[in-house]
């Protein structure tokens, strides 16, 4: 059942995610502001009649908000809720992903529509916008995605070129870079081992995609079982010891993309990623390992952007 549900919401979720979405550049242009009215008005005026308008209409939207909102006092309610709250932040999620820009209003009136029997579209006329829309937001993603890929391709070739520059820098066969910091007083782990670390990644433009400073608790890793930028880099470095990492695509991520978490910056496609990272202890390793005793281990799942 818990399957059954998942999918449901999955495909459900496309589906609205698709109908009642408008052109992005309508929408754009709908939300450009409008030019300046030609008036005698003073200046004041018309910033008093413009906070007006606002207050107006916020105060507005949130009477509206206020009046739609349902009571939920029963399991079957709960459920119903949930499974709606449910599918609106699978949709949401994959709607920004795609930097698509769907009229609510049409939505929500395509699914209650929908819902009682009184689509003002056929399934024909559906599926005919949908394949037209999926098209054009392929082609979109496409044009996104060599953009991206170019940028990011220009801007890790100079922050590589001007790091190489500076003293204490070395770059392995493999086209890894790294300057260590500090040398560590412990012994220097294997592929095999698994590590505790403190790390912050960077972007080259100096935005944070991950820090297990930010979750305020070190991270454990198996090292053959994160990207080929890690595995080699860390054994640089001695237990106890600072390493900055300059990883290159081919040993990073590649073309992949990852959604931004949060605050963080996302990871898009041909991005060189820069790691500083404390090599804090190696699990299991008592002798080695000042970290083993009082730092708790996390999962792989839960650090991501150091994992394969």
């Amino acid at each position: 059942m818990k399957s059954f549900i998942k999918m449901t919401l999955v495909s459900s979720a496309i589906v609205l995610a698709l109908a009642g979405c408008d052109d992005k550049k309508t929408t754009e242009e709908n939300k450009a502001p409008a030019p300046a009215a030609t008036t005698t008005a003073p200046a004041n005026s018309t910033e008093n009649a413009n906070t007006n308008t606002t207050e107006s209409k916020t105060a507005a939207t949130t009477a509206q908000n206020s009046a739609d909102k349902v009571t939920i006092s029963t399991d079957a309610q709960k459920e119903a809720y949930a499974l709606g709250s449910s599918f609106a932040n699978y949709m949401k999620s994959n709607l920004e992903q795609n930097e698509v820009t769907a009229d609510q209003e049409y939505l929500i009136s395509g699914f209650n529509e929908t819902m009682r029997g009184a689509s003002q579209l056929s399934q024909d006329e559906v599926k005919n916008i949908l394949d037209a829309f999926g098209k054009r937001i392929q082609e979109e993603s496409q044009a996104r995605f060599e953009k991206q890929k170019t940028e990011n391709t220009a801007a890790g070739e100079k922050y590589r070129e001007d790091f190489a520059k500076q003293e204490g820098v070395i770059k392995t066969k493999s086209g890894l870079m790294y300057k260590i910091l500090n040398e560590g007083t412990g012994r220097h782990p294997s592929a095999e081992d698994t590590v505790i670390v403190h790390y912050v990644g960077t972007l080259t433009d100096g935005r944070t995609f991950d820090s297990s400073y930010d979750r305020n608790e070190p991270a454990t890793f198996p090292l053959n079982g994160v990207i080929k930028g890690w595995t080699e880099g860390i054994q640089l470095v001695g237990v106890g010891g600072k390493i900055k990492l300059v990883v290159p695509p081919e040993l990073g991520y590649g073309d992949q993309s990852f959604p931004s978490q949060g605050d963080k910056a996302s990871i898009t496609p041909a991005s060189t990623l820069v790691f500083e990272v404390e090599l804090l202890g190696i699990d299991d390793d008592k002798e080695n390992n000042p970290a083993s005793s009082t730092e708790p281990e996390q999962t792989q799942e839960q650090n991501q952007p150091a994992a394969n």
